[in-house]
């Protein structure tokens, strides 16, 4: 039982696990996948073999293969990538598939890399982060911003401000005058 290795079991890149599965090569043609399928179905199946918990586990096992190996979409991408590229496209697509994969690759790797040295991206912005150019601001200029445009607000026709006053500030001033 070929199939029972527990190299079988593990994700794979080659794109041999699920053929290892239905015991079949990897050039199998879909008749010879459906054959065997029903071979090991009728089996592993877990009404032909009751209160047998690996023949159950073995009967999942055989139905995610002929389900992955029957859909042709799905035989294309695990034929190139292998059970990642399955995990990948249950999750985001055919589309996912190929931007992971791509993105992944050396020579992408290699050109952002390469986009960064030349155009001194990343060492612009670590240089500013660094020296304090990119800083927030101290929270007290903030506040400082923040109450000089709450202070000063334009009027309705645009050409003057007028001078709008805190509770604080204007308790402030009217204690002034009564001294």
């Amino acid at each position: 039982m070929s199939h029972l290795d527990e190299a079988a079991r593990r994700l794979s890149k080659e794109g041999t696990t699920l053929y290892a599965v239905l015991e079949l090569k990897k050039d199998a043609s879909p008749e010879d996948i459906k054959k065997s399928y029903r071979k090991l179905a009728l089996k592993y199946h877990p009404d032909k073999n009751p209160g047998d918990a690996q023949a159950a586990e073995i009967f999942k096992e055989i139905n995610t293969a002929h389900s992955i190996l029957s859909d042709p979409k799905k035989r294309k991408i695990y034929n190139q990538h292998g059970s990642l590229g399955i995990y990948i496209y249950d999750h985001f697509g055919e589309e996912g598939v190929r931007y992971y994969f791509m993105m992944n690759s050396c020579w992408f790797k290699t050109l952002v890399i390469l986009c960064a040295l030349l155009t001194c991206c990343c060492c612009c912005c670590c240089c500013c982060f660094c020296c304090g150019t990119l800083k927030p601001p101290p929270e007290e200029a903030v506040r400082r911003k923040y109450q000089q445009n709450v202070q000063t607000q334009p009027s309705r026709s645009g050409t003057n401000s007028v001078k709008v006053l805190s509770a604080a500030q204007s308790t402030g001033r009217a204690e002034e005058r009564s001294k």
